[in-house]
């Protein structure tokens, strides 16, 4: 109850990591805990926060902004087509023609030519080479939880040998990530970051987005800006949380370690206690 009030009607006062008091009509509320992700989404991802300096563009960069126009024909990152590339393989339609996304062609094609969205593919067992014109048709999916724990999945068409095939959403996650970095880079971000971060809050945050775009069968191609930059918080809010499980379990195996899983040489323990008791030789 208080949550919602906070939301719907409240007004930050004061405001720190984890804590916050907040004015709701005539009363104060302290709310102690992670932000809601519409915080969290404007002070990160938003325009919440002032812009910092911005570092001189790197050289990586300045080329990608160089690039000569797309040619209508688009291009062949892999070179399946011949020395050259260029041409549409096959001479079926140019392949950028209709992507939603041919606007950032450049930039995906330098990441998916030199990033496979997989290492391996199902199908053909070589790495999972993405088209970059196909992008947009990675689909999220459910997966039986034989193939995904939580049964999150994607279906992508692997560039090399054209079949299509479906992962778990945590193979492909990495470059998936990167390729919505090239879409939408920190500044296209800013301005719907905060409208991202409510747009989680409402679905019931990061996890119930991702496990909603499976249940729907929801392409790349099918999300708004403020979609996709949710997606990239949620991807992000699940690395995190790896992260942090493997520092729990790093912790775990050092605590396992003091607490004699690996300390079974004789004397061990007694000189453990006597420097638990007395401390270090000085």
């Amino acid at each position: 109850m208080w949550e919602r009030a906070v939301r719907d009607r409240g007004r930050i006062l004061l405001e720190r990591e984890g804590l916050a008091l907040v004015r709701v009509e005539d009363g104060e509320v302290v709310r102690v805990g992670a932000p809601p992700m519409i915080r969290w989404g404007g002070w990160r991802y938003g325009d919440a926060l002032p812009i910092l300096a911005q570092p001189r563009r790197g050289w990586i960069r300045r080329l990608l902004e160089g690039l000569p126009p797309l040619p209508l024909e688009g291009y062949d990152p892999y070179g399946l087509t011949g020395p050259l590339g260029g041409i549409a393989r096959g001479g079926q339609a140019a392949r950028w023609i209709g992507s939603p996304f041919i606007a950032r062609a450049h930039p995906l094609v330098m990441v998916f030519a030199a990033v496979p969205l997989a290492p391996e593919c199902p199908a053909c067992r070589g790495p999972l080479l993405l088209d970059p014109w196909a992008f947009h048709t990675v689909t999220f999916v459910v997966l039986p939880a034989a193939e995904a724990p939580d049964g999150l999945g994607v279906e992508v068409p692997c560039g090399a040998c054209g079949t299509r095939v479906t992962l778990p959403l945590d193979a492909i996650r990495p470059a998936l990530r990167l390729g919505l970095s090239v879409l939408d880079p920190a500044d296209a971000m800013r301005p719907v970051g905060e409208a991202a971060g409510a747009g989680l809050d409402t679905v019931g945050g990061p996890q119930r987005l991702l496990e909603g775009l499976a249940r729907i069968r929801a392409s790349l191609g099918d999300l708004e800006p403020r979609e996709r930059v949710a997606l990239a918080i949620a991807l992000d809010a699940r690395a995190e949380g790896e992260a942090l499980e493997a520092e729990w379990r790093r912790a775990e195996e050092i605590i396992g370690i003091l607490g004699q899983e690996l300390t079974e040489a004789p004397g061990f323990e007694t000189f453990r206690q006597r420097i638990l008791d007395e401390g270090l030789p000085k």
